[in-house]
């Protein structure tokens, strides 16, 4: 494996393929990002409040959620976090939702902290 695909596996987002969907446009992928960024507090607040009354079906449907909004940004940790809470709540496992709840919020951490240095276009 090439050190160009090692560093696309620990980017937390894939620019090029992102943007290669939106046609290259990296202020409207910032727009997205931003909107994302907002969705995910909402459904962070959702998904601790669920988690607190083991609702496993809101569990579920907010990983999933989740899932297809990481999925659509190229945000490929994400979503396998995502993957992991929706299937927790899938399975009722609480303590997998607790975790993944975790990470969930340590990967988005992570991806602000990246964007901060590294903006839309930087590897394209």
């Amino acid at each position: 494996m090439s050190d160009s695909a090692n560093l696309d596996k620990l980017r937390p987002i894939d620019f090029c393929d992102v943007l290669d969907r939106i046609g290259g446009d990296t202020s409207f992928l910032k727009e997205l990002l931003n909107i994302y960024f907002q969705e995910y507090a909402e459904k962070k607040r959702l998904l601790e409040q669920a988690i607190t009354r083991e609702d496993f079906t809101q569990v579920c449907e907010l990983g999933h959620s989740l899932k297809g909004a990481s999925a659509n940004l190229s945000l490929v940790r994400l979503q396998k976090v995502a993957f992991a809470l929706e299937t927790a709540g899938r399975e009722r496992q609480l303590q997998l939702a607790q975790e993944a709840a975790r990470s969930l919020d340590t990967e988005v951490q992570t991806l602000k902290a990246f964007l901060e240095g590294n903006p839309p276009g930087k590897f394209v």
